[in-house]
């Protein structure tokens, strides 16, 4: 089953807007508008988890100990465990971004107000990791690792480290995607950025349009193609990686991805969530 729902509005001001998207044990994410200047906060380290951003319009400056990082539209940024960073809103122009945290590691209460139990804690009390293994990639084809590149179809890495793998999918009209399967220990979401894709879930199939994220979790069934008469372009996560970009590489034949449950069960559903 997926019902899609509204983000869960954390704040509305005149300088931030926070609306919660998904809040899982594998992945939590927010989608945030804001305008020039906001972030001037002290930098900080996630010990345990990543944090992914994808800049839909301004720039964000992201900082880190030994350089900044300017993050314009149609970008994706990852900061992995221990490194650490502090993100700015820069320029003249108000930002729109989206913040996934991967695994969720309570970032859910944190954005509500329950600061405790987050995995945060302040740069002076942490030796930061190697700034140089953030990840910084525009998205399009021409970064990252395109793997497959064909009349109808381009899939490109954009991300690979173990909290996350991070691709951008563009299929043409009628391109068929993957039949319906389960992961066991890791879960599968995708963000729909233009046109529209088909996922076909067990309760039936469900199109659905630019501007939606779905999460599926552990063992819920699903699959995908563009049943529509024009291209689609959607970003797909694998949270862990489980060595998805090589299982797309031909390489990780121990994949962690099964056929769907013979007796039919199903042990959860997917979590579907309308950007605003």
């Amino acid at each position: 089953m997926v019902e899609i729902a509204e983000g869960e509005i954390i704040l509305r001001s005149g300088k931030l807007d926070v609306t919660l998207l998904v809040d899982v044990e594998q992945l939590a994410a927010v989608d945030v508008r804001a305008a020039p200047g906001w972030g001037k906060a002290s930098s900080h380290v996630h010990a345990r988890h990543g944090e992914a951003l994808y800049v839909f319009e301004g720039e964000l400056a992201l900082q880190l100990e030994d350089r900044v990082h300017r993050v314009g539209p149609e970008s994706w940024a990852f900061v992995p465990p221990q490194v650490v960073h502090a993100v700015e809103v820069t320029g003249d122009a108000p930002a729109r971004f989206l913040a996934f945290h991967a695994p969720g590691s309570s970032y859910g209460d944190y954005v509500r107000g329950d600061v405790a139990g987050f995995d945060q804690r302040p740069a002076a009390d942490a030796v930061s990791a190697d700034p140089g293994l953030v990840v910084v990639r525009r998205v399009g084809g021409a970064e990252g690792d395109t793997i497959t590149d064909r009349p109808g179809r381009r899939a490109t890495v954009l991300v690979e480290t173990d909290e996350i793998t991070i691709s951008e999918f563009h299929y043409g009209a009628g391109e068929r995607g993957a039949q319906r399967h389960v992961h066991r220990e890791h879960a599968d979401a995708f963000l729909v950025v233009d046109g529209e894709f088909t996922f076909h879930l067990r309760d039936g199939s469900h199109a659905l349009p630019a501007g939606t994220l779905l999460v599926m979790p552990p063992n819920v069934v699903h699959g995908f193609d563009n049943d529509s008469g024009a291209s689609a372009r959607c970003f797909n996560f694998h949270l862990p990686s489980f060595g998805f970009a090589d299982y797309m590489r031909g390489k990780n034949t121990d994949f962690d991805q099964f056929d769907p449950p013979e007796d039919g069960a199903d042990s959860g559903s997917a979590i579907g969530t309308r950007l605003g």
